[in-house]
């Protein structure tokens, strides 16, 4: 194709897919925009660390008590963790989204704990000690204010008596903060989710798609055809103030654009039709029936003798290879009073240092590690040979692979063959599988980190630089967009005949070369 026919077609095609491309950057440009200006006018937590407490052996002793009392058959999850009223025991139990309590001096059960537990959380991550609390509740879905990114479910929706609405989604079993939310929050989340994502077209799944498909490939299409135009037109003067903006503002956005789109079109394809279950899948069922928690004490004496006054973040049962069960002490790590900053959620802060683990009814110090905990539990949730693991790594940060949507860290990154399971992540706090990867969701990933969210510039620029600079480039694209469609309607205003042009020059045009005389 010579250089005529090929400016003839990038001219073309970038003057159909004009208007639907305007759309798509109204659409998706703007809405885009909601994300960033949640970080910045969003409301922050005041503590990023989850409350500590004190553990005696008397506490396991009377854990055990009230184990055998209770007549427990079964749990999830039990642990011994600080609370407003010290020291409790916390059952979760597979079909209860509430959590039961103990008291460990009486063995009677607390009723409605769970939602203290709530109420106490959220005072201590906001700092709002003496606020009231105008709305507390458990929420098992996602919806605008708590989307499925955030993971974490059931969550109890604490909110406070402020002008704006405070809200605190809290997840117990982990003592965390799952969200931290507002009016502006919620209502830039709803725009998100409805104009950048077409969530209001979730029940029909192939009209989203499509939808989106065609916005993606409208912006891909306009943006190679233009710069076809760019790379194959004359240098020349052109006097049409919206066309010269148009054509220079075009040099530098094209690729920009470029990323954007296409990555967007990536993302959209890779997740099309999947399901909507992004919670973690914790392990089977403890059989509580027949141990010996009263034996080795000895022992637990020595380990909290050791600690002193260090304290911890909780005392979990869990049940390791060939069905032993372990004591694991989540020791914190870091300081509880470091100042993580303004965008620290998004790097990761880890919460714990590698547990201490005990076996049940031993005498002697366990010499099973964390790691090996991790191995285990891949093995079980993915139903593979442990023989099958190629590499183990501690995860102590967020990163394409495992982002700050999965809220914990560290985590334990347990890569199979690739043909097998690809990578799991497990929480080897509770044994949980937090998130699983496949090579190609790898390669997704990598794709909309560095290419949709531009995290190549973060180590060279900062966090807050980089959003600063992808706001100003998106700005630019609308007001790149918007000279478009001036163009456009200039086109339209000149075929319908309601403008008229300058009368046609008769003098015969001098060519000095064939290039300069391409109409």
């Amino acid at each position: 194709m010579n250089r005529t026919n090929l400016i003839h077609a990038g001219r073309s095609w970038h003057r159909r897919l004009g208007w639907f491309g305007a759309l798509a950057l109204l659409v998706l440009g703007l809405s885009g925009l909601t994300h960033p200006l949640m970080t910045w006018f969003g409301p922050q937590q005041a503590v990023f660390f989850p409350p500590q407490g004190h553990f005696q052996t008397g506490d396991l002793e009377a854990m055990s008590r009230v184990l055998a009392r209770q007549d427990i058959a079964e749990a999830t999850l039990v642990k011994l963790l600080p609370t407003a009223a010290g020291n409790q025991l916390q059952v979760t139990e597979a079909g209860n989204p509430e959590r039961r309590y103990f008291d460990l001096e009486s063995g009677v059960e607390r009723a409605g704990f769970d939602r203290r537990q709530a109420e106490w959380l959220a005072r201590h991550y906001t700092g709002l000690e003496a606020t009231a609390i105008s709305e507390i509740s458990l929420q098992t879905n996602f919806d605008n204010g708590y989307p499925d990114v955030n993971r974490l479910l059931p969550v109890w929706r604490v909110t406070f008596d402020t002008p704006d609405r405070l809200t605190a989604y809290v997840h117990t079993e982990l003592n965390a903060l799952a969200s931290l939310s507002n009016n502006f929050r919620t209502t830039q989340q709803a725009l998100f989710r409805n104009l950048h994502s077409f969530s209001w077209l979730d029940g029909v799944e192939p009209v989203r798609v499509a939808l989106l498909l065609g916005l993606c490939l409208a912006l891909i299409l306009m943006s190679l055809a233009g710069v076809i135009l760019v790379l194959a037109l004359p240098s020349r003067a052109i006097p049409q103030t919206p066309r010269r903006w148009h054509r220079r503002l075009a040099l530098g956005l094209w690729l920009p654009l470029l990323a954007f789109s296409s990555s967007g079109l990536y993302h959209l394809l890779h997740h099309a039709g999947e399901a909507q279950d992004t919670t973690a899948a914790y392990p089977t069922a403890i059989d509580l029936r027949d141990w010996p928690f009263d034996q080795g004490t000895q022992m637990l004496s020595g380990i909290f003798a050791d600690l002193g006054d260090k304290p911890l973040n909780s005392v979990t049962l869990l049940q390791g290879p060939g069905h032993q069960l372990y004591w694991r002490l989540g020791q914190p790590s870091g300081n509880p009073g470091q100042h993580v900053g303004h965008h620290g959620r998004f790097d990761g802060t880890p919460t714990e240092q590698p547990g201490r683990l005990i076996a049940v009814g031993s005498i002697a110090p366990s010499k099973l590690t964390d790691e090996e905990l991790a191995r285990h539990y891949a093995a079980a949730h993915l139903n593979l040979d442990a023989a099958a693991i190629k590499a183990t790594q501690l995860v102590t940060a967020f990163g394409p692979d495992y982002d700050f949507r999965n809220k914990r860290l560290p985590v334990w990154r347990v890569a199979y063959q690739a043909d097998q399971a690809g990578t799991a992540f497990i929480d080897p706090a509770n044994g949980a599988l937090v998130d699983r990867a496949v090579p190609t969701d790898r390669w997704e990933g990598y794709s909309f980190s560095q290419l949709h969210k531009w995290n190549f510039l973060t180590p060279l620029v900062g966090r807050q630089a980089r959003d600063l600079l992808m706001v100003l480039v998106v700005l630019c694209l609308l007001s790149f967009g918007g000279l478009g469609v001036a163009m456009l309607k200039r086109k339209k205003r000149i075929g319908s005949g309601t403008w008229n042009p300058p009368a046609k020059q008769t003098t015969p045009i001098v060519c000095e070369t064939s290039r300069s005389c391409i109409h």
